[in-house]
């Protein structure tokens, strides 16, 4: 049996302003193409679908067209993640084809969904958790009972963090695992889940899931309670939420790894994307990576901008850039220049070492406003003003000083 895990799809994210539309097309087709090929029989995304609670109408018809498409061929497993909204993903649900399933209730994390071969038999229990905003669920998961909410003032609630909360889901599935209709089958048992789980490499294109003091969950908890290095029932566990692929936990937890989002959507995100197989065999998991199609590479280029306009980054030309001119003083023009070359420079930045701190100039009180105004031009510009710039500023100074004082009379 084979499983594709991905996650932190983004659909309608943007790159420093770029509409990365294209390049989720180029993912969507690919991952169909994918599940044609190889005949995989289940497919997990693991939170964050979108990038936003209301995603754009674009966005909302590419996901719509590749769910139809993918359902024609395999099962589809999907969770909400912190950027989705879980009441409008979730949405109509229970009215999807029989092999689309969306969970975004986290008291259905311990309800499996069975994942079957082409000859029909069982292969794996895959159990879905979706994100865990402990604020909610600290009190959904901590009393639930049957189909009532807990009341706020209700004793009992699990503690204000994501460790207590995920706990508490993990729960729900040991139960399952334990006493459910297949407790004791040799099958893999695959566990979902949207977090931060401690020892993960973040990036800046992750929102915080800080809150309570407490931002990430142990990777212990998915032992479900075994003990000694005993890892536990689960075969694997496939995170979303870091967008840099990566395993994570200790040598004594179950396998887990985030599978990363397939677009780079930060330019500190150069490590090559992927989705991760797995191949199963009774209940033993055996994973490898895939790469993932790359729409537009990501690029960061630092030099003097002679250096940057040189043959050396001509293959870097149709990349997305990010650009830091390091001229002891700001060349003039500076993104002009380099977007007449780098057409898809989205940050373009001067960094060089300041020629004089800001402390250790005049305060600006004791100050005459032209003195100000050229101290400012300095750091700006990393240099003194020539004769004309300060001629010039200081007549703009006289005039703007005059009408002002006009105007005011």
């Amino acid at each position: 049996m084979l499983i594709l895990h991905t996650s932190d799809w983004h659909l309608g994210r943007k790159l420093h302003g770029a509409d990365l539309h294209e390049a989720s097309a180029l993912w969507c087709r690919h991952v169909i193409d994918l599940v044609r090929e190889r005949g995989i029989d289940a497919v997990l995304i693991s939170g964050d679908v979108y990038d936003r609670g209301v995603p754009p109408t674009e966005s909302v018809e590419l996901f719509d067209r590749t769910l139809r498409e993918l359902a024609d061929l395999t099962t589809v497993i999907l969770t909400s993640g912190n950027h989705d909204s879980a009441h409008r993903l979730g949405f109509g649900a229970g009215l999807m084809r029989e092999n689309v399933h969306i969970r975004t209730d986290s008291r259905d994390s311990g309800t499996p969904v069975e994942v079957r071969g082409k000859d029909g038999r069982l292969g794996a229990l895959v159990y879905p958790i979706p994100y865990l905003d402990p604020d909610v669920e600290r009190r959904r998961l901590a009393v639930f009972s049957g189909d009532d909410e807990p009341s706020p003032n209700e004793p009992g609630y699990l503690p204000r963090s994501h460790e207590a909360v995920l706990g508490a889901a993990l729960g729900l599935i040991a139960d399952d695992i334990e006493r459910g209709e297949h407790a004791g089958e040799n099958v893999a048992r695959i566990c979902m889940a949207h977090a931060f789980i401690t020892g993960g490499e973040a990036s800046p294109s992750e929102r915080d899931l800080h809150i309570g003091g407490v931002d990430s969950a142990p990777s212990g908890l998915f032992r479900l309670g075994a003990a000694g290095e005993d890892p536990g029932p689960l075969s694997y566990v496939a995170l979303g939420h870091l967008h840099s692929p990566q395993k994570v936990g200790r040598e004594c937890d179950p396998p887990m790894r985030y599978s990363g989002s397939p677009i780079a959507f930060s330019f500190s995100e150069t490590r090559a994307k992927s989705s991760v197989l797995l191949e199963i065999e009774g209940g033993q998991v055996e994973t490898s990576l895939i790469p993932a199609p790359v729409w537009r590479p990501v690029v960061t280029i630092e030099g003097t901008l002679e250096e940057i306009l040189s043959a050396q980054h001509t293959a870097d030309r149709e990349k997305f850039a990010r650009i830091f001119a390091t001229d002891s003083a700001r060349p003039a023009d500076l993104t002009a220049k380099v977007r007449r070359v780098f057409p898809y420079a989205l940050d373009v930045q001067h960094r060089a070492e300041a020629i004089e701190k800001r402390s250790n100039l005049a305060p600006i009180a004791a100050q005459q406003p032209i003195e100000v105004l050229r101290d400012f031009m300095r750091v700006a510009g990393n240099r003194d003003l020539d004769d004309s710039e300060g001629a010039l500023l200081e007549t703009t100074w006289e005039q703007t000083r005059r009408n002002f004082e006009k105007e005011s009379a």
